[in-house]
């Protein structure tokens, strides 16, 4: 169904905050074992803390537990510490192992680098790191319902050669128009609305997919919905789950773009009816694109989903016809050697 981005920053950091400790459990019990086998080398790690505690209290004016100078302690330390590599080479340990080992050493699982001094006068402040970067990138693909095959169906894999000899330079030509359309989109720029049309299995759901990854590829919001995803929708709301489906319903008019595939030939009741209209009546009044596919001709578009809706679809979208055979008749045939 229709996930917020809302709801996935605060899975991302919840899960983000979870690695953290993971993987600092998992320092801490290195530590215990390497400590149980050489414990010279918590001894020095404790004495080392303690020094350190010692050189603060210097600064601070305040009393100190060893009455050293600060050299002494700074000397006392640097011979602890090559004490510590010692007992590393001859036991064989690995000094990396008393460390976290971070996924992104960058920004230590935060998925923020720390403020910087940029210049004698300017810090930069704490910025995103490029883990949470890609993070945030992924998460758009997953908000805008982009997943498994539908987020691999790009126009660079679109293969005109499923099609006859004779509807390939059709197919291609439409094919780039899609890709203007995406592009578009994607710029920010006015653009119509798509109605595709066509008989089952002409590559309506694939030329929708990467029209969508056009525009989630520029970080824009999408939601790409069955219409039976979309009748789920609906569905809250006779469930009482208002809600969930007044935030989904919201999103639907909000996106950049909204992509709804595959409206079938299933009756729709009235009060569905009704919300597929204010979506794409409200979509229309803002000019915020939509790509709507469907099997349907003019005539059953009309007698499944009523007048208003056809005749925005019909007359307020752009509405293109997709040629050729079943693609996934041909793509099977390749798959089994008979094409």
């Amino acid at each position: 169904m229709i996930t917020s981005l809302r709801s996935l920053t605060t899975e991302r950091q919840r899960r983000r905050e979870a690695r953290i400790r993971q993987l600092e459990q998992e320092r801490e019990e290195r530590e215990r074992a390497i400590f149980d086998r050489v414990p010279e080398l918590a001894w020095i790690a404790n004495l080392q803390a303690e020094i350190g505690l010692d050189l603060a209290r210097l600064l601070l004016r305040a009393p100190t537990k060893f009455g050293k100078s600060f050299d002494q302690l700074k000397a006392w330390s640097l011979e602890l510490s090559t004490q510590r590599q010692a007992l590393f080479r001859q036991h064989s340990i690995d000094p990396a192992d008393l460390e976290v080992r971070w996924d992104c050493p960058a920004c230590k699982n935060t998925g923020w680098l720390p403020a910087e001094q940029a210049g004698p006068d300017t810090v930069r402040p704490p910025q995103k790191c490029h883990c949470l970067l890609q993070e945030e990138f992924d998460d758009l693909f997953r908000a805008a319902g982009l997943v498994g095959p539908l987020k691999e169906q790009t126009f660079e894999k679109f293969d005109v050669t499923v099609y006859p000899a004779a509807d390939r330079d059709y197919m291609a030509k439409l094919m780039r128009y899609t890709r203007q359309f995406g592009n578009a989109v994607a710029a920010g720029e006015p653009a119509e609305s798509l109605l595709l049309m066509g008989d089952v299995g002409r590559g309506k759901t694939f030329l929708s997919s990467a029209i969508a990854n056009v525009v989630v590829g520029a970080r824009k919001t999408v939601v790409y919905l069955t219409f039976s995803e979309f009748l789920d929708l609906v569905r809250m709301h006779k469930f009482d789950d208002d809600q969930q489906y007044q935030e989904g319903s919201q999103r639907l008019m909000d996106a950049d773009l909204l992509v709804l595939d595959d409206l079938g030939a299933e009756k729709v009741t009235e009060f569905v009816a009704q919300e597929l209209f204010t979506i794409i009546n409200h979509r229309m009044n803002r000019q915020a694109p939509m790509v709507v596919s469907t099997n349907l001709s003019p005539a059953e578009l009309e007698d499944t989903y009523g007048s208003r809706i056809a005749s925005r679809l019909l007359n307020g979208f752009d509405a293109v016809m997709l040629k050729g055979q079943d693609v996934r008749k041909v793509l099977r045939g390749r798959r089994m050697g008979l094409a």
